[in-house]
């Protein structure tokens, strides 16, 4: 909540009173005097622009007298082709005496013939300013040429004279003057110190400027202004210093140069500060006044309201509230209204202490809650990752016992060895998620998308559903352009959606009903149908069938059990997988179809063939193998010498410690859920026997948290498996541990 702004004090307001008939004269004071500095600026802007008219007419002067200059040098005898020398000298002391940069002499068609700044004979190049050369001979009038920067980098511009004789152009004489002279005639004129004056050629290239400046162009202000392209004109621009200027600015209509004048406008407002400071002098006087007689009229009320801010603090403060006669009726008013406060405040501060001490209580029961919720949740945790261990132990043996059935190679038991596989990685995936329980109710569930062919998958599913059918039939029906749908997609979690599918067929199918599970092609979609003839869904049931927790309406004895889940996760899989799922009836007892819509995807590389083992170790390598769980012991024991390696197997860790007086092991797997010792402390003993200080450690358990495996790491294991591991992953594990342990006895 924003604390209120603070209130205007009563001699404030008084003040404010007092000073308001002084409103007027000031508006009209700020009038006049903006009246008087507009007018001011008119007048400067005015004399800016006289400045300029007569700055052009000295400009233009110049120049004429430089083409009088030219046409006498025209008019002279010594201007014929037979006396090219003698011209050549009359033009050195012409342009010596004149200032000139020199005189040059070209021919009608703008060829060079001399220069007075070279000598008679010497090779003569291009005029710098060729366009004017050209407008010359083309006009045949004097023309006044852009500056331009000769070899020598120095500034300067080129008037130029056609010189004709019995009507024909013979020669074009020029005068090369240097830009500094334009500035002398400038300086000449006397401009105030104050002022600016600036000549431009037609292209704005500056030509002269009576205060220096590196920039060779007009400011941006005075630029946008001279290229409106008037004869004259006024305005206020900013110099190149970066100051404010009354500005006026000539054309010479002859040649198209312009002299622009600023003067500044701080020195033109000098006459009005005197005026300025009278005017504000004299009105902070009558402020001065007014906030005099606002304190001498304001007492005799703020001393009361000083009585009423003593007796608001002591209500703040909790104290009682003590008044004395207010000789102003609204502010005895407000007195009592204080007094009232304060009855008040005492009431609510007993209510508050009652209320405290309730909420005190609350408060010692909830903490006591959430330290019982907590409890109950690290027991959670600790029971689920003891349950993952048990349930991991008899899988474990299961799985490499299902391996040595692969490598020996029984066709006869194929088919039932296909099925177990299945079904023993179904359930370890799902006892993975029975410890990741927490990361499935925050939608943090693990999963794993890879190419996955659907055909096979239907018809796994259709195959695991067989021992549940009964009498009920289920026909599979895979299209013809079916059969090679590929889909980006969890092989266990879509497992998962078909056997909930058909489960709930078979649930709501009769015991001798039909249910078909179809695979086609719709489009860029892949279309998995289960349908059934089942007792079906009515409307109402329908727009929940998705729904968590949702269940049809069922008798008292509840012959169809469920938690109204099956449906709900087939949902979340489908639309994690980037899928849709609907269901559709034609009502109470004529069955339900269900269909699920996956996105195709490209078909993977040609993958090895399935089933295939990877090379077995070096015959001579020697592994120790501790578990205390005999048949997973066993089972691993013969999947490692099947693969050529000579193995001694421990069930107690005292044992394997026993072994290493006669048996010195290059890989140590370990169990670490141990009886009396676990394979924590059995690692670091196995390292501190002169047989087990080289040996590369495997942990081989049921225990699978990140944690599990950061601690299994301090303790010197270089690989972590959790149980059931496949054996390859456990013959890899061994095959990097042996490359380790060569790599360290390698000179």
């Amino acid at each position: 909540m924003n604390k209120p702004a603070p209130g205007r004090s009563l001699r404030f307001r008084l003040f404010l009173l007092a000073a308001s008939g002084l409103l007027p004269l000031a508006i009209v004071s700020a009038a006049v005097l903006g009246y008087v500095s507009a007018e001011r600026g008119r007048d400067t802007r005015e004399t800016a622009l006289a400045v300029s008219r007569a700055l052009a007419t000295a400009v233009d002067a110049e120049l004429a007298a430089t083409l009088s200059v030219l046409q006498s040098l025209a008019l002279s005898d010594e201007l014929a082709p037979a006396r090219m020398r003698d011209f050549h000298a009359l033009a050195g002391r012409v342009a010596e005496r004149q200032g000139w940069r020199a005189v040059i002499l070209a021919d009608g068609s703008g060829r060079i013939l001399l220069s007075s700044s070279a000598a008679p004979d010497a090779a003569q190049g291009d005029p710098v300013d060729p366009a004017s050369m050209q407008r010359a001979i083309t006009t045949r009038r004097p023309v006044v040429g852009n500056v331009v920067r000769g070899p020598r980098g120095v500034p300067a511009f080129a008037v130029r004279l056609p010189v004709e004789r019995d009507g024909q152009l013979r020669y074009v004489l020029t005068a090369v003057i240097p830009t500094e002279q334009i500035r002398a005639t400038l300086l000449r004129q006397q401009v105030p110190s104050h002022s600016v004056v600036s000549v431009f050629d037609p292209t704005l290239q500056r030509v002269a400027r009576s205060r220096p400046h590196p920039s060779q162009r007009p400011a941006p202000s005075l630029q946008a202004m001279l290229e409106r392209g008037e004869r004259e004109g006024t305005g206020t621009t900013t110099t190149l210093e970066g100051t404010s200027a009354h500005t006026g600015y000539a054309r010479l209509p002859t040649w198209g140069w312009v002299v622009a004048t600023g003067i500044s406008a701080e020195d033109a407002n000098k006459g009005l500060a005197g005026v300025l400071g009278a005017v504000a002098a004299g009105l902070l006087a009558s402020l001065g006044l007014a906030a005099f007689l606002a304190w001498y009229f304001a007492r005799d009320v703020t001393e009361p309201i000083d009585a009423l801010k003593a007796a608001a603090g002591a209500l703040g403060r909790g104290e009682p509230v003590r008044l004395p006669r207010l000789d102003v009726a609204e502010l005895q008013q407000v007195g009592a209204a204080l007094a009232h406060a304060s009855a008040d405040r005492d009431r609510a501060a007993r209510e508050r202490r009652a209320a405290e001490a309730e909420r005190e209580t609350l408060l010692a029961r909830a903490t006591e809650a959430l330290q019982r919720a907590e409890e109950a949740g690290r027991s959670k945790d600790e029971f689920l990752a003891m349950l993952g261990h048990e349930l991991r132990n008899p899988l474990a043996p299961m799985a490499t016992a299902l391996h040595l059935m692969a490598r020996k190679g029984d066709p006869s038991t194929r088919r039932e060895r296909e099925v177990m596989e299945r079904q023993v990685a179904h359930m370890q995936r799902l006892v993975d998620d029975l410890l990741d329980v927490s990361r499935i109710a925050g939608k943090r569930l693990e999963f794993r998308l890879q190419p996955l062919q659907l055909a096979p998958a239907v018809r796994h599913a259709a195959e695991a559903a067989q021992p549940v059918l009964g009498l009920r039939r289920l026909e599979v029906q895979v299209a013809e352009d079916a059969e090679t749908l590929w889909v980006e997609a969890d092989e266990v979690r879509l497992a998962q959606v078909l056997n909930n599918l058909l489960g709930n067929a078979i649930k709501f199918t009769g015991p001798e009903g039909h249910i078909s599970l179809a695979l086609a092609r719709a489009g860029g979609l892949a279309e998995i149908t289960v349908r059934d003839d089942g007792v079906g869904m009515p409307s109402e049931v329908l727009e929940h069938v998705f729904d968590l927790f949702y269940q049809a309406p069922q008798g008292t004895d509840r012959s169809l059990g469920g938690l109204g889940l099956g449906l709900a996760i087939v949902r979340s899989l489908i639309e994690m997988h980037g899928g849709s799922v609907s269901a559709s009836s034609d009502g109470e007892g004529r069955g339900s179809t269900l269909v699920v819509r996956l996105p195709l995807a490209a078909p993977p590389p040609q993958a090895e063939e399935a089933g295939s083992v990877a090379p077995p170790p070096a015959v001579d390598a020697r592994v120790l193998l501790v578990d205390d769980n005999q048949d997973a012991a066993e089972t691993a024991a013969a999947v490692l010498e099947l693969s050529g390696l000579e193995v001694q197997v421990a069930y107690d860790p005292g044992v394997a410690l026993s072994m290493l007086d006669r048996f010195k092991p290059d890989v140590a797997v370990l169990d670490i859920g141990l009886p009396g010792m676990n394979g924590y402390e059995l690692a670091a003993q196995l390292k501190a026997h002169p047989n087990g200080a080289n040996c590369y450690l495997v942990a081989l358990t049921g225990y699978g948290t990140a944690a599990d495996a950061a601690r299994a790491r301090a303790a010197g294991f270089g690989r972590h498996l959790v149980k059931p591991a496949a054996p390859e992953a456990l013959l890899q594990a061994i095959r990097q541990g042996l490359r380790d342990t060569t790599d360290r006895r390698a000179p």
